[in-house]
């Protein structure tokens, strides 16, 4: 999966078909390269949803959790699409227009 943003950024993610292997992954930059780390567990994941219950605010902002899915659903489309390209904006419009049509037909 290849991902291009404004100023020339490039973000690819790539999974492993066979085989074993562990989570993790790599950040690369132009002149390096560092590890994301290894999967340490649910330990953190499910003290940030205890955190969440206690103070009602969620550890990750509306408007990131909307561009992850929106990210994930271009690449299936992409993918439903035969590898073309998909603009996440229009694919966020879609979806807006889609739930809003789905949330009238509820309200009937």
């Amino acid at each position: 999966m290849l991902g291009t943003w404004e100023g020339g950024r490039i973000g690819t993610f790539r999974g492993m078909r066979s085989g074993k292997s562990g989570y993790g992954g790599n950040v690369f930059g132009s002149d390096k390269y560092l590890p994301l780390g290894n999967f340490k567990g649910y330990d953190p994941l499910v003290m940030a949803i205890g955190e969440f219950f206690k103070t009602g605010t969620p550890p990750v902002t509306e408007a990131e959790t909307l561009e992850i899915y929106t990210f994930m659903e271009a690449a299936d489309e992409s993918k439903r699409q035969g590898g073309a390209s998909v603009s996440v904006p229009q694919t966020l419009e879609k979806a807006r227009v889609a739930a809003s049509e789905r949330l009238k037909a509820l309200l009937k």
